[in-house]
């Protein structure tokens, strides 16, 4: 049963006749409508009676109507108003006092008599004392008649009403603000008395009007404009100036609305229709704006609520945080469902969709039959039955977030060892690149005096740029996977030429400011003075164009330890999300606990009636949209899987609200404005969207269908090529795919199916040697216009037998197909990149012996779409 006093919460309070009646109930107290936006449908005022009204909102937008708190009585006060708002749209408040009442009219005048003549007469006496009677004589006389009186003066006019009380408090306002509260007029006084009517009423006046009574009082208007910080603190004083912590109300409400926007965010652009059409405003933000909204509502509770875990948890998922003061933001950039954007999976896209498959039945079976009846007014018999089965359902939304869980967890781990791999990495490089630097300052003078220079200048820049992460150099692959904020004090000492190659240029700037305000971030402390952005892409390209055939060496190493610099920014990021997403996982699970622990209770509840069926209905919906997150988890691998293959956002087909409705629909839901039928047919809508998958999956159908081909990617490195000695002295070699370079003419999207090894010259007992098989992450691509498409995923790395003997064309014949990845790591990725192959120290253990090393053979098998 809801209290007399509870406060009137949604997004977007729509003023309407039902919200009138809701203000004019019986309350203890004042009435607070709050929300992110107040608003009136058109032609609607808001009409303020003996209730005092708050209104306390982000955006008050009064151009459809008006806060009506004027007398509705004859001399009465007008009413109180409270408005705070950080934004005010044509505001229009009415406090008036009422006017006096009239006075009372005068009376009429009496009409005046004729005159007459009278005879004599005699008339018997009495007297009182000797009670003796005597006849008198009365002579004869003429009377005359009675004159006419005039009507009475009107009485005074009532007193007019004092005026009500207003209260504005803004950070900016559209137009001022118009506010009225003056007393009401003094009442008109009563009108005289009407003249004497009728004969004998000649000279008979109307009476004289009553005077008009006094002026009320003007009421009190204060309006006030505070700064940002000053309006927090004097919200949370109004929110909470009732003795009810109505901020702790509104706060988590923020946040499921933050969540709900951030769901929006992630799923087709057709949702804005649906969001305008439940808050009857077509003017809604677009969908890429519904980040921000995500984030303002995260800001907004913690204003209210400064340590609330959820809150923070939350905004972190979508923007990051900022892990010291002055640095970038790191982590960020995940989805609802705490999954990073660019999530890496192994393209299976059919399992996926299989397992996606056989959690949907049971998911909308349950839905369908369970809450069509528990939401049906007829089942309150039965509720302990439909009670049971709602536990049970539960229980399974509880296992499958332990389950959940426990993937998050083992994610978390993986992520970590990815940190320390792309830390020793980065330290060999860097290492090798030092030496590099000493011998080319070691070398006596020559022609090549200008390349060794370079070398030197371009090589201490980038172990500056690597000496910088762990201590202060932040990342920003939060946002901008490409990028790196940096001190201008690290780059202070390098040369031109490595200024030119490591500064970033305006369309990164524009990059961070994109990404930064996609999500209601402000980017300008990242781009002020003082800072340093370098593109480790562009650095890339620029280290290509750089390099002549006699730097050619030192240049890969020096290219080689950018890259693996990047690759550490993104594996510390991908820990910190790894990290975020065991959080969501957590609160994902300790709602699930919640949702148990209200159909238990609901099982055992004595008082089967019309709101234990309100209830019901509203767990059921719960349960249902927690199993919802375990489907949408496979559907979004599904989604990735073809993004991986196809290279195409596939953000419209993937409905991340499914199964959800807005909270404000649910809030209407119970408190009793909508009825189950309405609630039915959204909630029905909203798992309607989950067939817009069958738009992802002909993405998926047709990307094979379009003219795909196959062929060998042969690489074979000589005793003069630096790579055989590198393998020898370090048991590794790296080496680079350019697609743009080393692929045939025609040969676009090329892919990774198979890999094939050989060291020739060298010796094992076995006659084969077991190497694994690195790639960097940055899967490179060409596409069909000469673009290179970038795909930030993760390092893999496969173990591949190598022959001690010159590879043989078909020996092993073909590999799987593209769309059976079950073989190998980097399956189904571009071709394109950084790789490297290590031997692991157990070969040599085992008897490997590199001296008699000739050649170094590296087979990629790709598939690709011909041009």
């Amino acid at each position: 049963m809801l209290p007399d006093y509870y406060p009137y919460i949604r997004d977007t309070v729509m003023i309407t006749e039902q919200l009138n009646t809701f203000c004019t109930r019986p309350s203890i107290g004042p009435v607070f409508l709050i929300g992110r936006i107040v608003k009136h449908e058109v032609g609607c005022n808001l009409r303020v009676t003996a209730n005092r009204v708050i209104i306390v909102a982000d955006v008050y937008d009064g151009t459809n109507g008006v806060i009506d708190a004027s007398a509705t009585s004859a001399g009465g006060q007008g009413g109180t108003v409270t408005v705070m708002c950080r934004r005010s749209i044509n505001a229009r408040v009415n406090a008036c006092g009422g006017i006096g009442a009239a006075g009372a009219a005068g009376e009429a005048g009496s009409a005046g008599t004729a005159s007459y003549h009278r005879d004599g007469y005699w008339e018997p006496v009495t007297d009182p004392v000797t009670m003796e009677t005597r006849d008198v004589w009365h002579p004869e006389e003429d009377i005359p008649g009675a004159v006419p009186t005039n009507g009475s003066p009107g009485g005074p006019g009532g007193p007019g009403g004092r005026g009500g009380s207003i209260t504005f408090t803004s950070i900016k306002d559209d137009a001022p603000p118009d506010l009225l509260a003056v007393g009401g007029a003094g009442g008109q006084g009563g009108p005289g008395g009407a003249a004497a009517q009728g004969p004998f009423s000649e000279g008979s006046m109307e009476g004289e009007p009553g005077p008009s009574g006094p002026d009320g009082a003007d009421g009190q208007v204060n309006v006030t404009t505070l700064e940002e910080a000053d309006y927090v603190a004097a919200l949370r004083t109004l929110l909470n100036s009732t003795g009810r912590p109505y901020a702790n109300y509104w706060a988590p409400y923020r946040i499921v609305m933050g969540e709900h926007f951030h769901r929006l965010y992630d799923s087709g652009v057709s949702d804005s229709a649906e969001y305008a059409r439940h808050v009857g405003d077509s003017d809604v933000p677009d969908r890429a704006k519904y980040g921000p909204l995500a984030a303002i509502e995260f800001i907004r509770a913690l204003e209210l609520q400064p340590d609330n875990a959820d809150a923070i948890r939350l905004q972190r998922q979508l923007v990051g945080f900022v892990p010291e003061p002055g640095a970038a933001r790191v982590g960020g950039g995940t989805n609802a469902l705490g999954l990073p954007r660019d999530l890496d999976v192994v393209p299976n896209f059919d399992g996926y969709v299989k397992a996606f498959t056989s959690f949907l039945t049971p998911v909308l079976l349950f839905l369908q039959d369970g809450v069509d009846k528990i939401l049906s007014a007829n089942e309150v018999g039965r509720l302990s039955e439909i009670a049971g089965q709602l536990s049970l359902e539960a229980v399974k939304a509880r296992e499958n977030a332990e389950d959940s869980l426990g993937i998050a967890k083992t994610e978390l781990e993986q992520a970590d060892s990815g940190v320390a791999y792309a830390q020793s990495e980065l330290d060999r490089a860097t290492a090798a690149i030092s030496r590099a630097i000493v011998e080319a300052q070691q070398q006596p003078d020559s022609p090549e005096d200008d390349i060794l220079s370079t070398v030197i200048e371009v090589g201490s820049a980038v172990l500056s740029v690597a000496a910088a992460i762990p201590s202060g150099g932040a990342s920003l692959v939060a946002l901008a996977p490409s990028l790196m904020m940096l001190a201008d004090t690290v780059l202070d000492t390098a040369g031109p030429i490595a200024q030119a190659l490591l500064r970033g240029d305006d369309t990164d700037l524009q990059e961070i400011r994109a990404a930064y305000n996609a999500v209601g971030q402000d980017p300008s402390a990242i781009i002020s003075g003082g800072h340093t952005i370098v593109n480790f892409v562009t650095v890339a390209q620029r280290l290509s164009k750089m390099t002549t055939d006699q730097s050619a060496p030192h240049m890969t190493l020096i290219n080689r330890g950018t890259e693996l610099a990047h690759e550490l920014l993104l594996a510390r990021n991908r820990a910190v999300l790894a990290r975020q997403h065991v959080d969501a996982a957590t609160a994902r699970l300790a709602r699930a606990h919640d949702v148990v622990a209200r159909a238990d209770a609901l099982q055992h509840n004595q008082a089967k009636n019309a709101e234990a069926i309100r209830q019901a209905g509203l767990a059921a919906i719960d349960t249902a949209q927690a199993r919802g997150d375990v489907l949408l988890s496979f559907a979004f691998r599904a989604k990735r899987s073809v993004e991986i293959y196809t290279l195409k956002d596939e953000d419209a087909n993937f409905p991340l609200d499914a199964g959800r409705i807005c909270p404000d629909l649910a809030t209407d839901y119970y408190e009793k404005e909508i009825d189950e039928i309405r609630l039915m047919n959204e909630l029905n809508s909203s798992w309607g969207k989950i067939l817009s998958l069958a738009d992802m999956q002909s993405d998926y159908v047709e990307y094979f269908d379009r003219p795909l081909d196959k062929d060998w990617m042969r690489r074979s490195f000589t005793a003069p090529e630096p790579q055989v000695a590198e393998l020898q002295s370090l048991h590794r070699f790296t080496f680079a795919i350019d697609p743009s370079a080393d692929l045939p003419d025609g040969h676009f999207e090329a892919k990774i199916r198979s890999i094939r090894l050989a060291l020739v010259g060298a010796s094992h007992p076995e006659g084969e040697i077991s190497c694994e098989v690195h790639h960097d992450g940055r899967y490179l691509q060409l596409r069909p216009d000469n673009t290179v498409k970038t795909q930030l995923l993760l390092p893999k790395i496969s173990t591949c037998n190598a022959k001690t003997t010159p590879l043989l064309p078909d020996e092993f014949g073909d590999a799987s197909p593209l769309d059976a990845p079950k073989s190998l790591a980097f399956w189904g990725r571009g071709v394109g990149g950084s790789w490297q192959v290590t031997i692991p120290q157990q070969q040599f253990d085992a008897g490997l012996d590199l001296s008699g090393l000739t050649r170094i053979q590296v087979w990629i098998g790709y598939q690709f779409l011909r041009g």
